[in-house]
C-alpha cells in the first residue's frame, strides 16, 4: 500500500490500519457476535500479516484492556510501525470513567510510553466522552496534549469525536481527528471536508459499523477514496478478515490509478 501523509506534519501512514479493541477487551463492546481473545500467537501472526501486507498503523487506547501491552510486547520494537493511542478514557473492573485533567493525561501518555515501547508516541487523541464539545471548549486537555507534544514526547495530536460540531472543533485545534464514516452514516462528511481544506488528518472508525454492515467491498472501498481521508481503521483478530479488507482496499484503490 502506499502510504499517506496523517495531515501536513503527520506521519505516513497506510490507508488501511488495524483496530486493536479486539485485542484484548470483551466487555461492554457492541459488536454483532461474542468473540475470545486471541492468543499471543494468533495475535502475532495476525500482526505478521497485517505487516506483510503493507499496514503500518495500529489504532489502540487504554480502554482497551490489555491491548496496549500486548502491542507492546509484540511489536513495540518493530520500527515498521506506527501506533495511535487515546487519552481520557479507562475501563476498569468492567466499565468506562473518563477523566481529561493535565494530571490524568499526563498519566496516561507515560504509561502508554512504556507500554507501547516508544519514547515518542506517534499519535495520541483525546477519546471523548459525550460532552465532548465542552471538553474541547475548555480547553486544558488538548493543552496539555500539545504541552507533551512541544516536549518531544507526541508527534501528532487529535481528537476522536461523535458529533460534527465537536468534529469541526477539532480540526480547529489539532493535527487529526477521527470520525465514523460508513455507508448508515455519512453525517461526518463536513468534518471530513474541513479536515482537508485545512490539511488536517483524518483518521475513520467504524467503517464497518462496528460489525454490523456485511457488504466489505463497498464499504472500505467507499471509505478509502472519500477525499480527504488519510486511513480507515477496521478492527479484527480474523485472518481470513484481514485479508478480505486488503483485498477490498487494494481494488478500490486500484481502480483509480490504473494498476
Amino acid at each position: 500500500m502506499e502510504l499517506r501523509s496523517l495531515g501536513s506534519n503527520g506521519p505516513m501512514v497506510s490507508p488501511l490500519s488495524l483496530g486493536s479493541t479486539k485485542f484484548g477487551r470483551r466487555e461492554g463492546v457492541k459488536y454483532p457476535t461474542d468473540f475470545a481473545l486471541p492468543s499471543d500467537g494468533q495475535l502475532a501472526e495476525l500482526l505478521a500479516l497485517a505487516k506483510d501486507t503493507g499496514i503500518n498503523l495500529v489504532d489502540t487506547a487504554p480502554a482497551y484492556g490489555t491491548a496496549e501491552a500486548r502491542i507492546g510486547d509484540l511489536i513495540g520494537n518493530d520500527d515498521h510501525w506506527r501506533f495511535a493511542t487515546k487519552v481520557g478514557e479507562e475501563f476498569v473492573d468492567g466499565r468506562s470513567y473518563y477523566d481529561f485533567s493535565p494530571k490524568a493525561i499526563r498519566t496516561s501518555v507515560e504509561r502508554s510510553r512504556q507500554r507501547l515501547r516508544r519514547d515518542i508516541l506517534d499519535i495520541v487523541l483525546l477519546h471523548l466522552s459525550d460532552d465532548e464539545t465542552a471538553i474541547l471548549n475548555e480547553g486544558a486537555a488538548m493543552a496539555t496534549l500539545m504541552e507533551l507534544q512541544e516536549k518531544g514526547l507526541i508527534g501528532s495530536v487529535g481528537a476522536s469525536t461523535k458529533t460534527v460540531f465537536a468534529g469541526l472543533l477539532a480540526v480547529s485545534q489539532c493535527d487529526l481527528v477521527m470520525v465514523t464514516l460508513n455507508p448508515a452514516d455519512q453525517s461526518q462528511l463536513p468534518v471530513i471536508a474541513a479536515a482537508r481544506t485545512s490539511r488536517k488528518g483524518i483518521l475513520i472508525k467504524k467503517p464497518l459499523d462496528s460489525g454490523h454492515h456485511s457488504d466489505i467491498g463497498a464499504a472500505l472501498g467507499a471509505s478509502v477514496l472519500q477525499p480527504g481521508v488519510t486511513s480507515v481503521v477496521i478492527g479484527t483478530i480474523d485472518k481470513d478478515h484481514l485479508a478480505q479488507n486488503c483485498t477490498a482496499v487494494g481494488q478500490a484503490l486500484a481502480s483509480i490509478d490504473g494498476r
